[in-house]
């Protein structure tokens, strides 16, 4: 036990006077909740003496972005928000984050703004009432945030209400933010000494000649975060609908129902977090159903046009509802939708292909073939003809002679009619 004490006073002491650098870059969702919020303890646990949190976001869930605010809010250790590198931007989920951290800077370039809640999701209310509610609410959220720390309250009710956006000097000066900093190591010559309120007191954080500690997502985090990106949840999707079907095709592949199911439940999970339009998702089954039974019974294309209409539709109208972050691209469905229709497209003319081709086997595979008759045939009774290596009972409509060459017209029973070749 004192072993174990030594260790952690000397993991502490080591940590003394390291800033802990975080990165929340792409979509505000659970997993980068996750990883912020346990960010923010790894610091407190390691008596770090600053937390940076480095700010490059089109914005995602409030859900998550409530959760990341009061894990700063609550914070023991002073965190920075700082939008950088440059053409970064804090935009919706971002200008919260912005705003909850006790120092919020920004590099030349960027941008912060454009935090108007909206309605995402097919039960999501999007009347004048509700919109109004939530635009209010988000309005006094971000106001308080602001208040806690003396910055511009009347921009971050612009920022909400109107989608107000600027630049990194404007945010500067109109008192939005606490300075701009080209980097990380001149924003901690910048913020060295500074006095931050925190909820438990005031600190002055001591970040010159400061060791800079990066942590990263960690492996779960990082696929939780890849599979939330809509295009990639849409892809899960299809590649787990095809995967299943061509399993159930050649039963035993394997690999085609291992990838299927890990796919469909990756994509459900994304699905149970990402506002979506459940109606689409039922399109672009019904539309890979169609693929199927033009594939069992060829309807002349009529399946495959309704199933490639079906996906298309299916497709746009998954999260057409949402914000720009929260939407499947287009550049990820045109050609999603092209190669599956191409897919089984193939498949269905192979089918056709299959079906309409000679049999090769059995009694009906003879038929057309030539063979030679070794027992003279009679118009009211049985010869014998020798073919494909066989000998049959024959019968034929005319009387043919022993050694004449013949063709198979059809087979009744197991009797060959023949005629002269």
């Amino acid at each position: 036990m004192k072993q174990i004490l030594i260790i952690f006073i000397f993991v502490c002491a080591a940590f003394a006077n390291t800033v802990l650098v975080l990165d929340c870059d792409g979509a505000i969702d659970p997993p980068m909740s996750q990883y912020i919020v346990s960010g923010l303890a790894r610091a407190h646990s390691t008596n770090a003496e600053l937390v940076i949190i480095i700010i490059d976001t089109p914005g995602g869930l409030m859900s998550a972005t409530k959760e990341i605010t009061d894990a700063i809010v609550n914070s023991d250790v002073p965190v920075a928000a700082f939008v950088y590198p440059r053409g970064a931007r804090a935009a919706s989920a971002g200008v919260f984050i912005t705003m909850a951290s006790h120092i919020a800077a920004m590099s030349p370039g960027t941008h912060i703004g454009a935090a108007h809640p909206v309605g995402i999701g097919v039960g999501a209310d999007t009347s004048q009432v509700m919109m109004e509610k939530s635009t209010n609410d988000a309005i006094a959220w971000l106001r308080s945030l602001a208040q806690l720390h003396g910055r511009n309250e009347q921009w971050a009710e612009r920022a909400v209400r109107y989608s107000e956006s600027i630049t990194a000097s404007e945010a500067e000066s109109i008192g939005v933010i606490d300075l701009v900093a080209q980097d990380i190591e001149s924003l901690l010559h910048k913020i060295s000494g500074t006095t931050v309120k925190l909820h438990n007191g005031e600190k002055a954080p001591n970040t010159e000649n400061a060791e800079i500690a990066r942590l990263g997502m960690t492996v779960p985090q990082k696929v939780l975060h890849t599979i939330l990106n809509p295009n990639i949840a849409y892809l899960l999707l299809i590649i787990g609908l095809v995967g299943l079907y061509l399993e159930f095709q050649h039963p035993g592949a394997i690999l085609p129902g291992v990838a299927g199911v890990v796919s469909l439940l990756a994509a459900i999970y994304a699905f149970q977090i990402l506002p979506v339009n459940y109606i689409g998702v039922l399109l672009i089954i019904a539309g890979i159903v169609m693929f199927i039974l033009e594939v069992k019974m060829p309807g002349f294309g009529l399946l495959t046009g309704g199933g490639i209409v079906a996906l298309l539709l299916g497709s746009f109208m998954l999260t057409s509802g949402n914000i720009p972050i929260l939407r499947i691209s287009w550049w990820t469905i045109i050609p999603t939708v092209l190669v599956v229709a191409l897919l089984f497209i193939f498949v269905v003319a192979k089918a056709l292909i299959i079906q309409r081709k000679k049999p090769a086997t059995g009694i009906e595979g003879i038929v057309g073939e030539i063979g030679e008759v070794i027992a003279p045939i009679s118009a009211d009774a049985k010869g014998k003809v020798y073919v494909h290596g066989e000998i049959w009972d024959a019968r034929a409509p005319y009387a043919i002679e022993k050694s004449a060459s013949v063709r198979v017209a059809r087979a009744e029973g197991m009797t060959l009619w023949v005629e002269k070749a």
